[in-house]
């Protein structure tokens, strides 16, 4: 017993003075961070590939990096809370997208900006399924806009679009001519734009909508986005869904940088502070107000945000100016109430019974390096 006493003893002592005897050397940089948020009137959306629903860092980085403010969400309640939890709002962001067989599955879940049933001629769907369909949604979820898609111009797809959905979406890789009342394909033509200007002739106000394909459109990016804009369209949705691999930053990049220089996006920087401990990244904090470009002259320390952790009946204080931001898509003004305070020192006081859902990043303004 003794001896076991003595080993508990030694690794106490460990734990209490590891810092001591190995200290940590922290170091800090600085760099600009750039990200994207939607231009007012535009929509700019993505159906995401199923491993961004693994990691809710790289799911928020869609929302808060680069700018995908609409997102297309395939059935599955795990994945729907992660949305919310990142911050969409199905009201107003979400593209539930379902198959024909299982349309009613979809009052399982909050009613959702809109509805859209995908190329329901490839999967045999007849329009009069397809006008029943949209009634079942018309009752259930009213003023929700019921969207399909096509991906030739035949007489299902003109029937469907002229009577039935209320918008369509289109994506085609080869052109498609009526020969004696048959459809054919010729030529292969990776080059979506005169197709666009067809459904445009075609559809007018019914088609402002158009799919990207995150692989196949890569080159192309440039092009699609100027034509979209010559054509008036208000959105352009990002494809990335299987059996298309997963993009990574390189493509998004390609295609949001392309979207901003076409007003589809804006383009923004904010400087970060990243902070390394022992020469490994540990964290970053954001530094001043957001630019449209990086200015030619700037000072750092001027002003810094940290980053704190708030739960439920907590007391913490923060060296503030006023405000509480949440994440960076949420303001947070501090109220006059018994929830929060500021003392003589400008210190923030959240008391017990400020209310923030438990695991919630906040930021607060500083006047000082931490």
């Amino acid at each position: 017993m003794k001896i076991l006493f003595n080993i508990s003893l030694a690794f106490l002592f460990l734990i209490l003075y590891t810092e001591k005897f190995f200290p940590q050397n922290t170091t800090y940089t600085y760099d600009w961070y750039k990200y994207y948020t939607p231009a007012e009137g535009k929509i700019i959306g993505i159906w995401p590939h199923p491993n961004r629903y693994n990691d809710i860092i790289r799911l928020k980085e869609l929302k808060y990096k680069w700018g995908f403010k609409y997102i297309v969400f395939s059935i599955g309640h795990n994945e729907f809370n992660l949305l919310k939890q990142v911050g969409y709002d199905p009201q107003s962001n979400i593209m539930m997208s379902f198959e024909g067989y299982n349309y009613m599955n979809t009052s399982e879940y909050d009613q959702c900006w809109a509805y859209c049933l995908d190329e329901p001629e490839y999967k045999n769907i007849s329009l009069n399924t397809v006008q029943a369909i949209k009634t079942w949604f018309n009752t259930n979820f009213p003023n929700a806009p019921f969207i399909s898609s096509g991906y030739k111009r035949n007489s299902y797809l003109k029937d469907l679009t002229n009577n039935i959905a209320d918008q369509v979406l289109f994506s085609s890789y080869v052109h498609w001519w009526e020969i004696l009342g048959v459809w054919l394909s010729w030529p292969v033509n990776p080059d979506q734009r005169s197709d666009w200007t067809d459904m445009k002739n075609l559809f007018g106000s019914k088609f402002t909508m158009t799919w990207v394909s995150a692989n196949q459109d890569l080159s192309d990016y440039n092009d699609l986005v100027g034509h979209a804009l010559n054509l008036g369209l208000s959105g352009i949705w990002l494809y990335n869904h299987p059996p298309i691999s997963e993009v990574d930053d390189n493509n998004l990049e390609s295609f949001c940088g392309n979207a901003a220089n076409r007003g589809y996006l804006t383009t923004n920087y904010q400087q970060v502070r990243n902070r390394y401990i022992n020469g490994v990244f540990t964290g970053r904090q954001f530094v001043g107000p957001s630019y449209l470009s990086i200015p030619t002259n700037y000072y750092h320390s001027d002003m810094v945000f940290t980053n704190v952790t708030v739960t439920n009946n907590r007391i913490d204080d923060y060296f503030a100016s006023n405000s509480i931001t949440a994440g960076s898509s949420y303001f947070y003004i501090i109220p006059a109430s018994k929830k929060s305070t500021f003392n003589s020192n400008k210190e923030i006081i959240l008391k017990p019974g400020f209310h923030a859902q438990p695991g919630c990043e906040f930021r607060a303004y500083i006047t000082e390096e931490p």
